[in-house]
């Protein structure tokens, strides 16, 4: 009888002390989110799209929350003038995350580079995306990139197409 309290006691023990991951590096979730990120980077806007909830709030770069489809809209027409884009495979980090309340949250860090078709420039933007996970979508998700070089590009680009339509005009 000793015994069998004695074990009962130490099972007890160690079941209590036995808790949930609340970090990891590897998930169902984290692969999600290199799923997404390969969607993105082949244009499968559709597919990309299948990664949300019907109602996921998506914050990009924004305090105001935007719709999937939007998102993806102007995430295409971001890409138009592009004659390459991607994540770069080095220095990607991605973890997950459970909070206080049990929700998961997936964190990506990586950089975004593109190259401009008209005039070759290449460009690199840091990119971080947080996003939370429920019965195995995406149902909110932040993400922060410096969109400054790419307008300021596509700017010059203009004014010397600007310039040049000038130059043509003048002779």
């Amino acid at each position: 009888m000793k015994k069998t309290m004695l074990f009962l006691l130490a099972t007890i023990l160690l079941w209590s002390c036995k808790s949930e991951s609340r970090y990891t590096t590897a998930s169902a979730e984290i692969e999600q989110v290199k799923a997404l990120l390969k969607d993105y980077e082949t244009g499968n806007w559709e597919a990309w799209k299948g990664h949300y909830a019907d109602t996921a709030k998506i914050y990009h770069n924004s305090t105001k929350s935007s719709s999937v489809a939007d998102v993806s809209k102007v995430l295409a027409s971001n890409l138009e003038d592009m004659s390459a884009y991607g994540f770069q495979d080095k220095d990607q980090f991605f973890e997950m995350v459970v909070d206080d309340e049990g929700d998961k949250w997936v964190n990506f860090w990586g950089t975004w580079d593109g190259t401009i078709a008209e005039n070759k420039q290449t460009l690199e933007i840091p990119v971080h995306i947080t996003a939370q996970f429920a019965n195995g979508k995406i149902v909110e998700e932040h993400a922060f990139y410096n969109m400054s070089e790419l307008a300021m590009a596509m700017m010059a680009l203009e004014e010397a197409k600007e310039k040049e339509s000038m130059e043509d005009s003048e002779e």
